[in-house]
């Protein structure tokens, strides 16, 4: 651990007492040694993503070879459930299922699944709800009454669905002709599925009409990095390659409004809790805050010190952040960076320094427990 001595860049007047704040736990997720029948020829490629369900029971991660590995998460005990008996669930034909509320109940009884998408997983996302049942005369493939699924975006452009009870297939969503890089279901319960592409696109789809995609959008951007839903679904944002950051309106024919600042690729992005403000991340070393209503930049977190100019901003640099999330709370951003050190940041300090550091080499991705007592890093 580096001390204040050394000064790392990006937070020039952290104390050493608050990079100790920040502690690992005990618990950490290792790409799977499966038996010889079940290996691929793909390698581990890495912890892309990660997510927590909303309802706090389950945590599902990338764990090479285009498996996920579901663990589920003992909300008493605020910690990661590891079992010894893993179920793995190989890709299977479409089925027709009504899922089990009452096994989620059942904390003592969840195993830990694996689950085989077969191509590389780039995305995770965890949704819940009820399909609707207002035509009883319409058959469909997939009927949900308030169970919690997994959405899987993989490298040959598919998206996978999952049950999170049984680790069953329910759908395959097939349209994006590139690596599916974000996945977000509606915070409403909705059902409706976000995603965004390298193909460049962005798509809707909706799992109450067995996934039919209903809209595509495409920004000025060669490449979709991030897409997120606002917490009232009125509007989403998108962002990517090119410095593109786009709020798209829902309400108004999905009309898009583009935010100016970024010197360099935009990753990543997050709408806070009470959906006023996006969070942008960037390869240009620094983290817009912004005003979703006027549009305007409010407060810039940098990762260097002095923050570069625009011109070296916009080429390679050892700064790039990789990843960033919103605390559920509002007041706290978190932050990963390839200076090898994760970042908590409180929005509500007059320094516009980080409150907490802690060193992570090789980071990927970053995320808050829904009830932001927990951090995961891939």
């Amino acid at each position: 651990m580096r001390t204040t001595s050394s000064r790392p860049s990006g937070f020039q007047c952290i104390d050493s007492d608050d990079i100790k704040r920040l502690k690992q736990t005990d618990v950490q997720l290792h790409p799977l040694t499966l038996p010889i029948t079940h290996r691929t020829t793909r390698s581990p490629s890495g912890a892309k993503t990660c997510a927590w369900s909303p309802d706090n029971t389950y945590f599902a991660w990338p764990c090479g070879g285009g498996k996920v590995e579901l663990v589920p998460w003992d909300n008493r005990e605020n910690k990661i459930v590891l079992n010894e008996d893993i179920l793995l669930y190989e890709d299977a034909e479409n089925v027709t299922l009504h899922l089990d509320r009452n096994l989620q109940q059942q904390n003592e009884q969840r195993p830990t699944r694996i689950l085989d998408g077969v191509e590389v997983v780039w995305s995770v996302a965890f949704g819940s709800g009820s399909t609707k049942g207002d035509n009883t005369l319409t058959w469909k493939h997939l009927k949900v009454d308030e169970g919690l699924l997994l959405a899987t975006g993989h490298q040959n452009g598919n998206i996978k669905v999952w049950d999170c009870n049984t680790g069953k297939l329910l759908l395959m969503l097939k349209d994006h002709k590139d690596i599916v890089k974000s996945l977000n279901f509606a915070p409403d319960g909705s059902l409706i599925l976000l995603s965004g592409s390298r193909d460049g696109t962005i798509k809707f789809w909706d799992l109450n009409d067995d996934g039919n995609m209903y809209k595509s959008l495409r920004g000025n951007t060669k490449w979709v990095y991030d897409t997120k839903w606002s917490p009232k679904c009125d509007m989403i944002a998108s962002v990517g390659s090119g410095k593109t950051v786009i709020l798209w309106d829902l309400l108004n024919n999905y009309s898009p409004s583009h935010l100016h600042g970024h010197y360099h690729d935009v990753i990543g992005c997050c709408f806070s809790p009470d959906g006023a403000l996006l969070a942008t991340a960037s390869f240009d070393t620094r983290v817009i805050l912004w005003d979703v209503y006027t549009g305007q930049s409010l407060q810039e977190l940098c990762h260097m010190y002095p923050p570069p100019r625009p011109i070296f901003a916009a080429g390679a640099n050892e700064f790039y952040i990789r990843g960033i999330s919103f605390h559920p709370h509002g007041q706290m951003v978190l932050t990963i960076n390839d200076d090898g050190y994760v970042r908590c940041w409180d929005l509500e300090e007059d320094e516009n320094d980080p409150s907490y550091v802690v060193e992570q080499a090789n980071a990927l991705y970053c995320t808050f427990s829904p009830k932001g007592q927990r951090i995961s890093v891939g």
